[in-house]
């Protein structure tokens, strides 16, 4: 992909994004955006294996706090006034836990930075997220969320499971608060079904006589 920002040279014949947003230069602050959690359930069994969450693995254009659209031929642009809450691949990691804390009580999800020893570590690569064009410029996007994701027992640091999941989620309107809505869909399922492929792998390979 090539990375590319947005400049009032890319605006042309306005080939992107009708209505609400500006390719434009901005002046003001960016508008800050987050995607919502799911509540956790407040329900853990005694028997839940640890998992350590670690930080996505992201291309170098995904990595910033930048809200990515993609463009013919595989050019990512980006939204001028607008951002993410947070840097993309925290707010990945972040979603992940929560989803397994929401959706998985036979797991326990935790940070690297928590120092918690951990049974098995989630590790993942994400490949795509970003809002594309696929139905022409004149169209609402349709955003997709694809990630890699590798399973890894601590003791022996044996790869375990590994398996690609995704979601896609169509805009409802070309403007940047139901692209927002289309990530934030997007992003809920993609994150809930790494939560529960998680689960389903721990169920697998978990030994309770080689706990740590």
């Amino acid at each position: 992909m090539i990375r590319k920002t947005l400049t009032a040279g890319l605006i042309g014949t306005s080939l992107f994004l009708s209505g609400c947003i500006s390719f434009l230069p901005e002046t003001v602050p960016a508008t800050v955006y987050r995607l919502s959690t799911p509540e956790p359930s407040g329900e853990v069994r005694e028997e839940a294996v640890i998992i350590g969450v670690q930080r996505p693995l992201t291309p170098r254009a995904l990595s910033n706090d930048m809200i990515a659209m993609s463009q013919e031929r595989g050019q990512l642009v980006f939204i001028e006034g607008a951002e993410w809450i947070t840097p993309v691949p925290r707010l990945v990691q972040d979603l992940i836990v929560e989803s397994m804390d929401a959706f998985e009580p036979t797991l326990i999800a935790s940070r690297p930075e928590d120092g918690v020893r951990s049974e098995f570590e989630l590790a993942t690569e994400l490949r795509s997220f970003e809002a594309n064009y696929l139905r022409g410029p004149d169209q609402p996007p349709t955003v997709i969320v694809r990630l890699r994701a590798r399973l890894i027992r601590s003791s022996d640091r044996r790869l375990v499971a590994v398996d690609a999941i995704g979601a896609q989620s169509v805009a409802s309107s070309n403007t940047i608060g139901d692209i927002v809505a289309a990530f934030d869909a997007a992003s809920q399922e993609a994150m809930a079904s790494v939560a529960q492929w998680t689960a389903e792998q721990v169920a697998i390979h978990h030994d309770p006589e080689h706990e740590h």
